[in-house]
């Protein structure tokens, strides 16, 4: 006959062997495919996706030059487009909880693989009896008696399942949590951009207006001359220029407000100290080109998708969401394992008496398979297994449409705003022209032989020229945002676009220089 030593070896051995091959068998079918893969054109080649630079060291202090104009407390520091970026990648809290939660994924990982790894145990531990009990035959007698160990060793006591298939889930659980701090990243750098786009678009829109009011304010003085002479053709043009005057100067506090709050939310994107107000470094305002607007719109899409880490993140949740559900069907087909083994110092005796105290060493080892209610319990966790995994696939094609409708809806904006710049930039220059005519016309012809002084039209053609270069600030604006945030749909981060952006030259300068501030020169009426 066999020894009881020889069939509880290959009774252990059968069921390792049976782990490990039902463990082999769920991993080498591979993860099927999504129920809605994207498509990709053949021709296509995606770019891969780039790696922010790493800064070279901390980024340089902002540089002071005084106090703000809106708020006479508060320190006003110049900022440029990689310093802002630099700071919210080193700085924004958020991408530090989203790096931090990668870290807790990896400390899940590490906590499953260890899950064979026996647990230690000591400590003492004592009984004590007194009253009625029952051996072993059944006889009930009254007994007072007591023992107690000291002692410790190790157990192990694992669910086969867990421990296979949860280093799996934890792996895919990383790379998820791996990718969708890529995508915090991306985010926070894009809000960062795009802050600092709408704060140049404040100090812009500051520009034009100090341009138009001092053309108010000469057509102000040219009204008021007009008025002393007897040259208005109605009484109420000094009127109407001293309006212009005050909506103007009302219009440049509401700009600098509008500044103060713009630089209010980047700060916070920093994290800079919220009592200083920042101003854009750049000397002109520029478009930017980083992506051509007349891509192929099918190769921008197929970037996106290959790219996005969002779409990482997906798919990786739908392979841990699959060996979720394979684990649910197996569980049933592995055991629990629970091995021990104790040893101490035993000893004890009846009533207070100690009869005997010396060495005691117990091991045990046990596998139990379990049906959960019969089967049915097991069957249910495999059917909510399949509705995950399920609800994981349709996730990926949702996330899919929405990667390819904001690549579209960016590169349509981008093209757009391309096609509009030359129009916004002859606008001005129409503009421009108009008021230099009138403002000659007026002084030369109203204040000349004519004697009679034209107030509304130089009006009108300081209006359009504000609105012309507001316009054109606008588009400009909107074009480098576009920009931006195509390059971010595309799956990179926008701090990788600075070494490759170039300014593109124009025609036109998007605000008026400081010298064209100023009216004119015209002849003293």
């Amino acid at each position: 006959m066999q020894t009881l030593q020889e069939c509880l070896g290959r009774y252990w051995f059968a069921t390792a062997a049976l782990c490990f091959w039902l463990t082999f068998h769920a991993s080498a079918r591979g993860d099927p495919p999504a129920r809605t893969p994207a498509t990709l054109p053949e021709t296509v080649m995606p770019m891969p996706r780039q790696a922010a630079p790493a800064p070279a060291g901390a980024v340089p202090p902002l540089t002071s030059v005084g106090a703000s104009p809106f708020r006479a407390d508060a320190q006003l520091l110049l900022i440029d487009l990689p310093a802002a970026l630099r700071l919210a990648n080193a700085n924004n809290p958020t991408i530090g909880v989203a790096q931090a939660r990668v870290q807790e994924a990896y400390a899940h990982l590490r906590e499953a693989q260890v899950l064979w790894l026996p647990s230690l145990q000591a400590g003492p531990a004592y009984l004590r009896h007194d009253g009625l009990i029952q051996n072993s035959r059944g006889d009930i007698f009254t007994t007072n008696k007591w023992n107690l160990f000291a002692g410790g060793g190790a157990a192990l006591s694992v669910e086969t399942s867990d421990a296979l298939f949860a280093p799996l889930i934890a792996r895919r659980l990383v790379d998820a949590q791996a990718a969708a701090t890529q995508a915090v990243v991306d985010d926070i750098q894009l809000r960062a951009a795009l802050a600092y786009f709408d704060l140049l678009r404040a100090y812009g829109a500051l520009a034009v207006n100090a341009e138009t009011l001092a053309n108010a304010e000469e057509i102000l003085r040219l009204a008021t001359s007009a008025e002393k002479r007897g040259f208005g053709k109605t009484p109420a043009d000094a009127t109407r220029g001293r309006t212009e005057v005050e909506l103007r100067r009302q219009e440049r506090i509401r700009l600098e407000g509008d500044a103060a709050v713009i630089s209010a939310r980047l700060t916070q994107l920093l994290l800079l100290d919220p009592t200083v107000q920042l101003k854009p470094a750049e000397a002109a305002i520029l478009p930017v080109a980083i992506i051509p607007p007349d891509a192929p719109l099918g190769e921008l899409v197929a970037t996106g998708l290959m790219n996005r880490p969002e779409l990482a993140e997906s798919r990786s949740l739908v392979a841990a969401s699959l060996a979720r559900w394979r684990q649910a069907r197996l569980g049933p087909l592995l055991p629990r394992l629970e091995v021990s083994y104790l040893a101490g110092d035993f000893g004890g005796g009846l009533n207070d008496n100690t009869t005997t105290f010396r060495g005691r060493g117990d091991a045990t080892a046990q596998s139990i398979w379990t049906l959960r209610n019969f089967g049915a319990g097991d069957i249910a966790r495999a059917q909510v297994g399949r509705a995950q995994y399920d609800q994981a696939n349709l996730h990926v094609a949702e996330v899919q449409a929405q990667v390819a409708a904001e690549v579209a809806v960016a590169a349509n904006l981008l093209l757009s705003r391309q096609r509009t710049l030359e129009h916004a930039q002859k606008a001005v220059q129409q503009a421009e022209e108009m008021w230099r005519r009138l403002l000659r016309w007026t002084v030369e012809v109203g204040f000349g032989a004519a004697r009679g002084y034209e107030a509304v039209e130089l009006l009108l053609a300081e209006q359009a020229l504000n609105q012309a270069r507001q316009e054109y600030l606008g588009e400009v604006i909107d074009y480098n945002q576009a920009q931006f945030r195509l390059y971010t749909a595309l799956g990179q981060p926008p701090l990788a676009a600075l070494p490759q952006a170039a300014n593109v030259p124009v025609g036109t300068s998007v605000t008026p220089s400081p010298k064209s501030t100023q009216p004119a020169a015209s002849p003293k009426p």
